[in-house]
């Protein structure tokens, strides 16, 4: 097998804090602004493809107690440090008056364009002296062309008329078989096991504040509760439900901690590690045995999304990151690779066909679904 899994998984698994598509509006407008050179923001105008919108506009912006674009757009062209990609918000919770302000005076505008089969967003932060315009496309983080004053100043190659990721070794795995990925997972290297099971560690800090305090739409909380007065069976689907219900459940209200995200997404993250390392813990398995177990989730899980693609009408969190988790489960239950398979199998004829409306608190319900 020549895919480097440990590169992939890195290349795929990454911090964000809060929502990804307000954090990549922010990115993007952040971009723009610090090419203004210090200039005061006076307007900030950003145009994105439907998925991306439809995904920004009902969820809460970590720190600030504010939901939607408009926020995100706002403080990322006022505060935002693209320098941390889709931790660009971190610190900026200071700004929110500031924010409003240029948001009730009508100066911020964020609409959709056309669907172009691939995410976008373009961003233009105007000042008194000029304006600069950022352009990501493709992916989160995947900055495409900067121009200063109608000049540009930097321009990639363009991302091609396609869904798929635009990581190039995300874009291989359809060539290889379930049984082969499994097989090159249980010979990672330890950086690489340590790697994901410190992802699953960050997402399950995130979790545990779901648990203990009623954020969001209070789902894990409640659970809980039930849990904890026997209401609620102590078991390991009741368990995976609970701590990955409750991880949405801090993150879509806003949580200021950040979840590794997977392939662009925080809430797949969270689906992709939770039920894994919570069933793993449980069953009190190796360490090794639970890394190899969040391997096998994540890479089936960027695996599905190479199919219906980074952003979509879809919930992934069930359709791509509940499949990569079901193979991961499977795993650690002693499943051999045909009975992963016939997971696999399960999970699509259950969960395929989910709808995403828009990223909220009411995810907890679908994430908790997933696991």
């Amino acid at each position: 097998m020549t895919i480097d899994l440990f590169s992939l998984l890195k290349d795929e698994l990454k911090p964000a804090l809060g929502c990804t598509e307000p954090a990549a509006v922010a990115l993007a407008c952040a971009v723009a602004a610090r090419n203004l050179q210090g200039q005061s923001v006076s307007k900030v105008t950003v145009v994105t493809d439907p998925n991306i919108y439809k995904n920004g506009m009902g969820v809460y912006i970590p720190g600030t107690g504010q939901t939607g674009l408009y926020m995100a757009a706002a403080l990322g062209a006022l505060s935002g440090q693209p320098d941390l990609e889709l931790q660009v918000l971190s610190g900026c919770s200071s700004h929110v008056e500031q924010a409003r302000e240029l948001i009730d005076a009508g100066k911020v505008c964020v609409k959709h364009g056309q669907a172009l089969g691939y995410m976008y967003i373009t961003a233009r932060v105007d000042s008194a002296e000029g304006y600069a315009e950022a352009n990501i496309q493709g992916s989160h983080t995947h900055l495409t062309k900067l121009t200063v004053n109608g000049e540009t100043l930097w321009q990639a190659e363009e991302c091609q008329d396609t869904p798929v990721s635009a990581s190039s070794l995300a874009s291989q795995l359809p060539q290889y078989k379930l049984v082969d990925l499994i097989t090159e997972c249980k010979r990672l290297p330890r950086p690489a096991c340590e790697f994901v099971m410190a992802a699953a560690r960050t997402n399950q800090r995130v979790a545990l504040a779901g648990r203990s305090q009623k954020l969001g739409m209070g789902l894990g909380w409640h659970y809980d509760k039930l849990l904890q007065t026997g209401r609620l069976g102590n078991d390991l689907a009741n368990l995976a439900m609970i701590n990955t219900a409750a991880a949405a459940d801090a993150r879509m209200s806003g949580w200021d901690e950040p979840v590794i995200s997977t392939n662009g997404s925080g809430n797949q993250g969270i689906t992709a590690s939770l039920p894994v390392l919570t069933v793993g813990e449980a069953m009190h398995q190796a360490e090794e045995e639970i890394a190899i177990a969040l391997a096998i989730s994540q890479v089936v899980t960027i695996y599905v999304k190479q199919h219906i693609g980074k952003l979509s009408a879809l919930c992934a969190c069930a359709v791509a990151a509940a499949v990569g988790a079901s193979c991961g489960v499977s795993y650690l239950l002693g499943s051999s690779n045909d009975a992963i398979e016939q997971s696999v199998k399960l999970m699509v004829a259950n969960l395929t066909g989910m709808i995403c409306d828009g990223a909220k608190v009411s995810c907890a319900i679908k994430l908790a679904t997933a696991a």
